[in-house]
């Protein structure tokens, strides 16, 4: 298998952001109760990863382990992302008026979300080229994207379930999560 489509689908699928690493795993249970806001949801929360990943490894690489200041660079990397998503807010409102006014809040809280400052920092630790941490940060956010709306079909199927009273909602979010992340792991075999 290519170097870099390995990389992108072990980062989806093996290495996924909130099933398995639980980073962003808050999104899947807040913003997953229709599927048109987290489809609107889950295009934006991939910009957003892949962009601050992208400007977070490059300030990280360029700036900060030059000059020798890795102690700050989860600091850095929440203003940065911060930063980033100030910057996309304005076009995104200017090309979706309706989606960037409902997702407004969301938006918002993505920009420091723990799955952007994981991803961020992950890479940092990561020792692979630039090319492998690119693909890594495409496959991670793609992989996020996906966990959303897979999860919010799977909520709004659970919802119309007949499932006892003790396991509705919560608990029976809860264990469809674990599973789903066991279901990551099975990849792994295919990646080793």
């Amino acid at each position: 298998m290519d170097s870099l489509f390995g990389n992108i689908l072990a980062a989806a699928l093996v290495n996924n952001l909130a099933l398995v690493q639980l980073l962003g795993a808050s999104s899947l249970l807040t913003f997953s109760t229709s599927l048109r806001s987290a489809s609107e949801l889950g295009l934006i929360s991939f910009l957003i990863l892949t962009l601050s990943g992208i400007v977070n490894l490059s300030a990280y690489h360029l700036v900060l382990e030059p000059l020798q200041l890795e102690a700050l660079s989860l600091v850095c990397f929440i203003m940065l992302s911060t930063g980033t998503v100030s910057m996309l807010m304005p076009i995104l409102s200017q090309r979706y008026p309706l989606t960037a006014r409902r997702q407004r809040l969301a938006v918002v809280l993505l920009s420091s979300n723990s799955a952007v400052i994981g991803l961020s920092l992950r890479n940092t630790q990561s020792l692979g080229s630039a090319g492998e941490l690119l693909a890594t940060t495409l496959g991670a956010a793609a992989g996020f994207a996906v966990t959303l709306l897979a999860f919010t079909a799977l909520r709004q199927r659970l919802d119309s379930c007949d499932a006892p009273a003790c396991f509705r909602h919560g608990p029976l979010y809860m264990i469809s999560a674990g599973i789903a992340a066991m279901a990551c792991w099975v990849f792994r075999a295919l990646f080793e």
